[in-house]
């Protein structure tokens, strides 16, 4: 294997992979050919048009479409070698389908609502405060923190205007957040504290690497395994009481604040993915 397409994600990729080429693709600007077995992507942005031999698959809160879901199903059907692998993040790929991952392993989730279609929102109501969640986001986008009946009323519209399903789920007060980063056998953890928002993904926030919780790495673990992943990032709020619950697990973990062992770790695994 003699090249990677970095889909999105961070420019400098090729410094840790020397001997491989790596070109970087815009998923929001490419076009994607499969035939006789081969695939191919062109990229407006940059102007590229590639065989696509190996993916590294970094992209993040962007605006999903049908056709980023196709592009993986497209990595699959080739048998591109991918980090993670496509069949990996198309199980994923929806934040209900992420949730029901979490519920069927077994881990601590949030209850939650859902309402799909016109008007539904307005059959449910919350006991405040609470969080509403409209469509298939991360990174904090598309949240609100619902406090009151005027607050309730906004969001409603807001998500009216969003034309997707939303879930409502209590808000939980926690004392902090803790990302668990695995990849392949190695796992780090931080704990996360907003300075500028209730949502610790969002705005400014500190960060402090902190000794792997014993059930949020089993947890961890067991997610990595369910899913066949190379790279896992599961979130945790701790209760003032001391219990965890899991907020979601993201298959394209970002890897800012955590050591620069973790870029080297993943780029191992796709050297890895590549030469098996």
């Amino acid at each position: 294997m003699n090249s990677l397409i970095v889909v999105n994600g961070e420019h400098d990729w090729g410094q840790y992979i020397p001997g491989i080429a790596v070109e970087r693709v815009r998923l929001q600007s490419s076009r994607w050919r499969f035939s006789d077995g081969r695939l191919m992507v062109m990229d407006g942005y940059n102007n590229l048009t590639l065989a696509v031999e190996g993916v590294l698959w970094r992209v993040g809160a962007i605006r999903p479409q049908p056709a980023h879901r196709t592009a993986l199903e497209l990595i699959r059907l080739a048998g591109i070698p991918c980090v993670n692998p496509a069949r990996t993040l198309l199980r994923g790929y929806d934040r209900l389908a992420m949730l029901n991952e979490l519920r069927e392993a077994g881990l601590p989730t949030i209850p939650f609502s859902v309402a799909l279609g016109d008007g539904m929102l307005d059959t449910f109501q919350p006991a405040f405060p609470a969080v509403l969640k409209a469509g298939n986001y991360h990174a904090g986008l598309g949240k609100a923190r619902i406090a009151d009946e005027a607050t309730w009323a906004d969001a409603r519209d807001l998500a009216f205007a969003a034309d997707d399903y939303a879930t409502i789920e209590p808000y939980i007060a926690y004392q902090r957040d803790i990302r668990c980063l695995a990849i392949g056998e190695q796992m780090w953890a931080m704990a996360r504290r907003s300075v500028s928002s209730w949502k610790v993904n969002a705005g400014r926030a500190e960060y402090t690497l902190i000794e792997v919780p014993l059930l949020a790495g089993e947890y961890t673990t067991r997610m990595m395994e369910r899913l066949e992943a190379d790279i896992l990032g599961l979130d945790f709020l701790e209760t003032p009481d001391g219990e965890l619950v899991c907020l979601e697990y993201n298959d394209i973990p970002g890897l800012s604040g955590f050591p620069d062992e973790a870029r080297a770790a993943l780029a191992r695994r796709v050297r890895e993915r590549l030469e098996a």
